[in-house]
């Protein structure tokens, strides 16, 4: 262990090399008339600094803030910006603050408790409404993310104790003490000259590189807050009840599957590449009236009647068919029976509301003829309802489809393709504007408005439309795939947990009072 004196020697001996070769070099620039080379120096030495006043007036370092995940709720955001308003609430961060193990213990206690309010509103304690299991696992991802951020940015962290920390700020502040009697001494003899330098040391490097040492303090502060945060509202939305392991192995199952379709080929004798994961299938959920073409758009998407193959029945619900979409997007679409035209009845609205649920992405059939949408909005409504009521879900994007677009005006006239966005032609103004009214009617209870026909032999705007429409949200898609997952792995199998572990306490129990029973 260097004590004092000798991290003081290490240090002369450091410097002492440099210190001679800047008087040495400063001498013979002097005796040579080179005395124009100290103005280039004074030059480039003022831009550095001019540079780095203009660089470190705001941090570049990374943004710790990063996006919130796709599947994150309305509840899981209002969450996050408390998260990132406790953040911006420390504008300086010394290192005695960042170092003081109190300071972290009062700042999760004041997180925790912001966000838990979000989740549990008028709750005694941020966690008497969460399981040990869960805490436990906020924790360990929390730590996991910190120490990888750490190890990153911090060279030789694996080095350094915590002492050494205490005493590199220890040094620092010997040094400006050191400084400051050097300065005194000096401007004895030529108080003018060190006046010079002491101003140029106080008030320029000086305080460039406390600015420097503030924003990499305050960065380290903020990415624990930002950090600590986001896992805060996984634990309190329930997703970490699953356990680290599990929560890791879901959430890579439903992110976005490689570009690469097939592995790259091994040389001889070498071990194969493995291929990339499967990607998870997207479900989709068409909902709508009776009548107004959901079937025949199925049949579209998956270019063949499939009324007559593959069909696979779900009770209650409708028929489930699978399909690939352009880019190799494997996906399930769920045709729905629908309700009537005076709205869904309370069965009508369960299957609905049960085929929303399973879904990731949910196509809202709606007829172009149709004049009224009363009980398409009064649907779109209660399925809002029926998801607020359980904030652990969210509503998967719906995108309206207006079917049967060559029934509209001039109905004897369907020669597509058609540009409906802009073009001139009677149809195509008929069809912007069914498409502005059922946009109008629908509002923001929809993310699209696209218009196709169905009508087998005479389909248009599914590849060029519909197609589009549904890969844009296709990462929408697997947010709410990820968040139903969840939902079912939290759900399933409790009893049979519940008994496991009381059959491993059973043994474990029985072993200590055996091996006590030997002993005696």
């Amino acid at each position: 262990m260097l004590s004092k004196w000798r991290i003081g020697l290490v240090a002369a001996l450091f410097l002492a090399p440099w210190l001679f070769l800047i008087g040495v070099g400063g001498y013979h620039l002097w005796t040579a008339g080179y005395t124009w080379v100290w103005y280039v120096v004074i030059g480039v030495t003022g831009l550095a600094y001019f540079l780095a006043y203009r660089w470190t007036r705001r941090s570049s370092l990374p943004d710790t803030a990063a996006a919130p995940p796709n599947y994150w709720t309305d509840r899981d955001r209002a969450a996050w910006e408390r998260v990132l308003e406790k953040a911006k609430g420390y504008e300086t961060v010394t290192a005695t603050l960042l170092t003081d193990p109190e300071h972290y213990n009062k700042l999760s206690i004041d997180l925790a408790t912001k966000v838990a309010e979000v989740y549990n509103p008028g709750g005694a304690s941020p966690v008497d409404h969460l399981t040990i299991p869960e805490v436990l696992a906020c924790i360990e991802l929390a730590a996991a993310d910190l120490d990888e951020m750490v190890r990153k940015y911090v060279p030789g962290v694996h080095l350094l104790k915590v002492r050494d920390f205490n005493r590199a700020k220890k040094a620092a502040d010997w040094y400006k003490t050191g400084q400051n009697l050097y300065f005194a001494g000096a401007a004895v003899f030529n108080p003018v000259e060190v006046g010079i330098r002491w101003l140029a040391s106080r008030y320029a490097l000086g305080n460039l590189f406390d600015r420097l040492q503030g924003n990499i303090l305050l960065w380290f502060h903020t990415a624990f807050v930002h950090q600590f945060g986001r896992y805060l509202i996984e634990m309190n939305s329930g997703r970490l009840r699953v356990g680290v392991k599990r929560y890791r192995e879901l959430l890579k199952a439903h992110q976005e599957p490689p570009a690469e379709a097939l592995p790259e080929p091994a040389p001889d004798g070498a071990a194969a590449t493995p291929a990339p994961p499967a990607a998870q299938r997207i479900g989709l959920a068409v909902l709508g009236p009776v009548k107004a073409g959901k079937s025949s758009l199925v049949n579209a998407l998956l270019g063949k009647q499939a009324a007559t193959v593959d069909t696979l029945p779900v009770p209650h619900l409708g028929t489930k068919y699978d399909l690939t979409l352009t880019g190799n997007v494997p996906v399930t679409v769920l045709d729905t029976a629908g309700y009537g035209q005076e709205g869904a009845n309370e069965a009508e609205f369960a299957a609905a509301a049960e085929a929303a649920k399973d879904a990731d992405l949910v196509l809202f059939v709606t007829p172009a003829t149709n004049p009224g949408r009363r009980a398409d909005v009064d649907l779109l409504d209660r399925l809002r309802a029926w998801f607020a009521e359980r904030p652990q879900l969210k509503l998967p994007a719906v995108v309206a489809v207006v079917n049967q677009v060559d029934l509209l005006s001039p109905k004897a006239e369907w020669n597509p393709p058609y540009n409906w966005v802009s073009g001139d032609r009677p149809k195509e103004k008929n069809i912007r504007e069914c498409v502005a009214a059922v946009r109008e009617q629908l509002g923001d209870r929809v993310v699209d408005v696209v218009p196709v026909c169905g009508r087998e032999g005479e389909t248009w705007g599914f590849t060029e439309g519909l197609v589009p429409a549904v890969a844009l949200r296709l990462d929408e898609a697997r947010g709410a795939a990820v968040l139903k997952a969840f939902d079912a792995e939290a759900a399933a199998d409790q009893y049979r947990k519940v008994g496991r572990q009381l059959l491993e306490g059973g043994r474990k129990a029985l072993g200590i009072l055996w091996e006590s029973l030997n002993k005696k």
